[in-house]
């Protein structure tokens, strides 16, 4: 397995500031938070925020009915977040969290920043339980990726490289957050055939954000219900009349 890295220790009330500031990225955080919302819809009960960050998101969750609960890797992000929901650090790809417990999951902005995205993500698979969902709010890898440039007029040249995975270091960035901490490119296809491949179902793609052309992608998933833990009624069926 790759190591892991805390890339955030040390940034934590700068990103957390920054996240924040509608002249920064606050613009693009406030679309993600809104397309979490509107994919997870109302409900009550508890909600895991993978890579819950500085936790920006728990006030739009709670709104809606949900408890939520996050994990993060970086200690000085969860000291943070603990301000605003109950949160642990630990390991997205190690969740402390007993299998088929979880009845939803979420995450905003953290699969550029994730080493071994297949393993988190059968992670997320592994804690929720059967029927549970998975919600990723990320950048865009076609349109806000690592070979994706904004130009003056809105539009987005993508240049060559485009179908490679890997991760970029800070001095190739200039943009606000990935010049601190670099990123991961994974293409679109590679991106969703993650989750297939870990055994979940594609409810929704849904591509949002604050600009003329999309920004941010939203991937909304689910772990099926096995044939067994759907028809249990059926392992006792009544004697014929």
């Amino acid at each position: 397995m790759t190591a892991v890295r805390a890339r955030y220790d040390g940034l934590a009330d700068w990103y957390d500031q920054v996240m924040r500031d509608p002249g920064s990225r606050g613009a693009l955080a406030a679309a993600a938070y809104d397309a979490l919302a509107d994919l997870l819809g109302a409900g009550t009960g508890p909600v895991l925020d993978i890579g819950c960050g500085t936790g920006l998101a728990a006030a739009r969750i709670r709104r809606l009915g949900y408890q939520p609960f996050g994990v993060d890797l970086s200690f000085d992000q969860v000291q943070l977040a603990s301000g605003r929901l109950p949160a642990t650090q630990g390991d997205a790809a190690l969740l402390p969290i007993a299998s088929g417990r979880v009845p939803l999951a979420y995450s905003t902005f953290v699969s550029s920043d994730l080493d071994d995205f297949p393993v988190v993500v059968s992670e997320a698979y592994r804690v929720l339980r059967p029927g549970g969902r998975y919600i990723s709010v990320c950048l865009h890898p076609c349109l806000n990726g690592g070979y994706s440039h904004l130009q003056q007029d809105g539009s987005v040249v993508v240049r060559p490289g485009y179908e490679v995975t890997g991760y970029h270091p800070q001095p190739e960035f200039q943009t606000t957050i990935r010049s601190h901490v670099g990123a991961w490119h994974r293409p679109l296809a590679e991106t969703v055939n993650t989750f297939l491949e870990a055994g979940f179902r594609l409810i929704r793609l849904t591509e949002i954000g604050p600009g003329a052309l999309p920004s941010l992608l939203g991937i909304t998933v689910e772990k099926p219900v096995t044939l067994r833990e759907g028809a249990v009624e059926h392992d006792n069926p009544a004697p014929a009349p």
